[in-house]
């Protein structure tokens, strides 16, 4: 029997300074009908006053059994509670027969942190099974590199897009950052024979780094088995940046374009020239046909809005002509950024419903390789009224960049990567994300992936990505995905909630 507790503990505050408290409250949530709660070894004199109601609670953990009534009070009469030390519970829940069950548990008492308790009665013979494919896991990948790297290489952006961070002053008024080709080099080399592909851009624009180009060449000379593939705006595609694209054999580029006109493109993504973007990405796909070659593969990201979703299926047409290999359409994700929730399809999901077929019309059309999240589930209709014509006029009248370097085109690297056939023991895992990822987040934060809540560790003098990775908070994951286990972590996953779909449509 697996039992899961996730808890919270709101007081004392975090920013409170405490040594000592006669009083703990907070939110406790059980994957089982949770019968009572006490403190075990009472010698504290602890009441514990559980079943207060928690409507924030029941918004966010509606999935969890009584999650409305999940706040807790724990009161010490006898002597004081040490925020440094575990408390120790026994709490009594319904088995799946609906059979009285004890378990015993200790609740650590860090404030302020959402923290996850898991009793399994079978832990010894899952430890093996465990055991037993972490090292498989690691001794395939020592032959094939499957690691994805993320990272920024600098905090800075030339736009201020409707629905990103970078738009908040504080943001954008932070002092630079960039990160060196030297300093990618001592970060990367110890992970680096396990790594696959490396993309150098989250949240930021590269382009706007210094650095950019020492770093492509520095990735080229030193890590030639790894591709390399960064993601930006296209403003900055100038001929000395395509020059090196070329040069140190960048494998993926990823543009981010929303629309198919200055005017729809300019008001989602403030300070845009669209004309020159188009300009950029003509010369680059220009460029791979002068010298005959496949790479970089062009993606596309377009955030699909109720305000730019009629453009959708020209802008299948567009991205044909510009030699873009996929499109990946995904919804607007709310953060605490972007105010403009009328924008999201969520709110209109019979207009979504109506334009997705014909994207899939477009794409079958245009041999157009599309990524597309599923259909709402809706019975209302939509019938499109006052929607403005769509024309691709202003595509066609661009030409592409006529500013031109003269570049030396390397020869072909032959890779010897990993796929996920060589790694098809952990096809019943949930997620693959913390088996071939790593996400490094500012300060040297690293994640699983981006939208993972807990650090994996930090990234400093005293530690290294290898020591991290194969370290016991990323072996704890991979535990939970493999197994299918609870992780709170994930609950805001947007690939979970098919709002960044990952499959292309057939």
């Amino acid at each position: 029997m697996i039992t899961n507790f996730l808890y919270c503990i709101d007081y004392p505050a975090q920013s409170d300074s405490v040594t000592e408290t006669d009083r703990l409250a907070g939110w406790l949530l059980c994957s089982r009908k949770l019968l009572s709660v006490e403190v075990q070894n009472n010698n504290m004199g602890c009441v514990v006053d559980y079943g207060l109601h928690r409507p924030d609670v029941a918004q966010h953990f509606k999935n969890f059994p009584a999650s409305a009534q999940s706040g807790f009070s724990i009161t010490a009469s006898e002597s004081k509670i040490n925020p440094n030390k575990p408390l120790s519970l026994k709490a009594l829940v319904e088995d799946d027969k609906g059979n009285s069950v004890q378990l015993c548990w200790e609740m650590g008492l860090t404030l302020s942190k959402i923290q996850l308790i898991e009793i399994d009665d079978e832990k010894t013979t899952y430890d093996a099974l465990y055991d037993e494919a972490e090292k498989r896991f690691e001794a395939t990948l020592r032959k094939y590199p499957w690691l994805t790297i993320r990272m920024d290489i600098t905090n800075k952006c030339n736009l201020k897009c409707i629905m990103c961070h970078y738009k908040e002053e504080a943001i954008y008024s932070r002092p630079t950052q960039a990160i060196t080709a030297d300093e990618l080099d001592r970060k990367l080399h110890d992970i680096a024979p396990y790594v696959k592909h490396i993309m150098l851009s989250c949240g930021f624009e590269p382009l706007m780094s210094k650095h950019f180009h020492d770093i492509l060449g520095m990735l080229h000379t030193k890590y030639p088995h790894i591709e390399t593939a960064f993601c930006t705006n296209a403003m900055l595609l100038n001929a000395k940046v395509r020059k090196s694209i070329i040069e140190n054999d960048v494998t993926h580029v990823l543009f981010s374009l929303d629309g198919v006109n200055s005017a729809t493109v300019g008001r989602i993504r403030v300070g845009a020239d669209f004309k020159k973007i188009i300009s950029h990405i003509l010369a680059l796909k220009a460029l791979k046909q002068q010298f005959k070659r496949q790479e970089p593969l062009m993606f596309m990201d377009f955030v699909l809005m109720n305000s730019n979703i009629h453009e959708a299926p020209a802008f299948v047409e567009m991205c044909a002509q510009l030699g873009i290999n996929i499109i990946d359409f995904r919804h607007l994700v709310g953060n605490i950024f972007f105010s403009e929730h009328a924008e999201m399809l969520s709110a209109n999901k019979a207009r979504y419903n109506y334009y997705r077929p014909l994207i899939i019309e477009a794409a079958k059309k245009f041999s157009m390789d599309v990524r597309l999240p599923e259909p709402y589930e809706t019975d209302e209709q939509y019938t499109p009224e006052g929607i403005p014509e769509v024309s691709l006029d202003e595509f066609n009248s661009i030409v592409a960049d006529a500013q031109t370097e003269s570049v030396t085109p390397p020869t072909e690297t032959l890779r010897h990567s990993g796929t996920e056939s060589d790694f098809s023991f952990l096809n019943a895992a949930t997620c693959l994300r913390p088996f071939n990822e790593i996400m490094i987040g500012e300060e040297g934060k690293v994640l699983p992936c981006a939208y993972y809540n807990d650090a994996m560790g930090w990234l400093n003098e005293d530690t290294t990505l290898s020591r991290i990775f194969f370290g016991d908070n990323f072996k704890l994951v991979r535990r939970r995905k493999l197994f299918g286990r609870f992780d709170h972590n994930c609950l805001n996953c947007p690939i979970m909630a098919n709002l960044l779909p990952t499959d292309t449509v057939k």
